[in-house]
Order: C-alpha cells, then structure tokens, then sequence
C-alpha cells in the first residue's frame, strides 16, 4: 500500500473506532477504505453493487489481512435505498461517516430512481436526504462526524438558482456537476448550524488519478474520454494520495469544524493535505436548506 509512511508518521491507530465510507469499491471510496483498514479500524463499504464489494473486499485483504471491513448496499439516487441503509446504522456508533459517493457527468436527461436530476439527484440531494435520515443520530452523538466531499471545480458552481437545478432534468452537465459540488459546500454549514455538537469537515481532492472520466456512466465522446483520461493520469494525484485528504478529514483530531482539507500543492490540484477554513454564506445555505427541505417533504 502506498503513502504508508505519511499515514504512520501523520495518523493515529484507529482501533476500535468505526468508519462508513459511501462509494467504497472505486477511486478515493476504496483508497480510503484500505488507509483505515490498514490503521485498524472497522470500515462499513456502503455500495451500490454488491458483488462488486465482495471482490473488492478480498482484494483488501489480500494488503491488509486483518482488515475488518462490513458491507451493506446503499445506491445515493434512490431515497428507499439511503433509507434502508440509515435505518441498518442509525443506532450504531459510528465515529465517522464519509460521504464519498458521486457521480460525474452522465447524459443530461437521465434521473435518479425518484425522478429528480441524476447528477444533482445524486451528488447533492441523496447526501441531503440521508443526512435527513440519520437526524436522531447526529442529534443523540451516535454519529460523531461527518466528512462532506466537495470539488475544486464547486468555485464555478455558485447560483442562486437552487430550485432550478434539483427539479430541472435537463442542465448542461459540467457545470451541473460543479452546482452540485457548491451545494455541498454549502450543505456543511447548515448541518453545522443544525447540530451543534455534530463534527462536520470539508474536503476535496484536488484532481486525482481514477477513472472517473473514461467511465461507462459518462457521457463524453469517446476521444475525449481517451485524452482526458491520459491528461488526468499524466498530471494529477495517485487516488492513494489524493484520498489522504479524506483520511486526514475523518480521523484526525484537534481539526476546528468547517475546516476545509485539500491538497496543499499547486493550485491545490495536487499535493499532501492542508487545512484551510471555510467561509459561510448564511443567506445562500439557508436558501439551499428551504429548497432542499421542501424537496424531501415533497
């Protein structure tokens, strides 16, 4: 496993605690879910594919023998599954929950199984209503913190057109994607101000070597989906290192909340973590809070 000697030198034993990682079988969800395995922690894989997980948990073991990981479905485009999944944790002790998951630009008109736009749907409003489910154990301390995963790209999401966005299936999907990573950013201060005693962390990882672009879920050309998969695995960060950002956001300690954790490199693309702080825009998140709540009591 790589990075090994940042994590022993930066992070403590985990022993004893336990992580739930959303998106836990590709990119950042599964080098993450290693790094704590690895530290001895106990890692639930929320997956949407089953099967997949189970492969994928062999593979951990095979690095980390000891691993004690636990699997359970959770798909964050469809609300009876984020349901399903928040019921089977919501009374445990969860130290901290991540919230990996994404989708990048799928074709504009598809929809989650709801009906809700699938980018959006899927990115933002799933995370929304899962915190919605999980509200008694972010009240009662059953779950201590909560990692959201932003984007370097949320800077050209912002609008103050929220609505438009979670109701409207058909909205150009880079700059769809890039709302849904600003809603994000602004959901972390409403969970703040909505839980106090709730730890909540920001991050991103800068731009990171997985194969987010030249995915089948994608709708890019597929020239584009060559080159950019060269360009990205060319310049950017191993997914191991970029996932560092998470690990640092989940597990370290005497972090202030709505601190914001990126890479510390150029441009913040690249890079070992750094911790920056989060400004919050109190009209914008309680606009996004009214919208999204209407949503789910829809």
């Amino acid at each position: 496993m790589k990075y090994i000697k940042y994590i022993d030198k930066n992070i403590a034993k985990q022993s004893g605690k336990t992580f739930a990682v959303t998106g836990a079988t590709a990119g950042i969800g599964l080098a993450l879910t290693k790094q704590l395995a690895y530290l001895d922690a106990t890692v639930i894989m929320a997956v949407r594919n089953i099967d997949k997980a189970n492969k994928v948990k062999e593979e951990i073991l095979k690095e980390v023998p000891n691993a004690k990981l636990e699997i359970l479905r959770y798909d964050q485009a469809d609300f009876s599954s984020i349901e399903e999944f928040a019921n089977k944790i919501k009374d445990r002790k969860i130290d901290c929950l991540v919230m990996n998951a994404a989708i990048f630009h799928p074709r504009n008109d598809k929809v989650t199984v709801d009906g809700y736009p699938l980018t959006i749907g899927t990115n933002y409003l799933g995370v929304y209503y899962l915190a919605h489910k999980l509200d008694s154990s972010f009240r009662n301390g059953k779950i201590s913190r909560v990692v959201l995963t932003s984007s370097l790209v949320r800077v050209f999401g912002k609008t103050k057109h929220f609505e438009k966005y979670l109701t409207i299936v058909k909205n150009k999907p880079n700059r769809t994607y890039n709302v849904s990573k600003q809603m994000i950013y602004n959901f972390a201060g409403n969970l703040r101000i909505k839980y106090p005693n709730l730890e909540v962390i920001l991050t991103h990882p800068g731009i990171a070597k997985t194969n987010i672009i030249k995915s089948d879920s994608t709708s890019f050309k597929w020239w584009f989906k060559v080159v950019g998969d060269r360009v990205i695995k060319t310049f950017a960060n191993p997914a191991e290192k970029s996932s560092l950002c998470s690990l640092v956001s989940a597990t370290k300690t005497g972090i202030e909340d709505i601190n914001f954790i990126y890479p510390g490199g150029l441009l913040h693309y690249i890079g070992y973590p750094h911790v920056g702080f989060k400004k919050l825009d109190k009209i914008k998140n309680e606009s996004l809070e009214l919208v999204s709540a209407k949503i789910i009591g829809n």
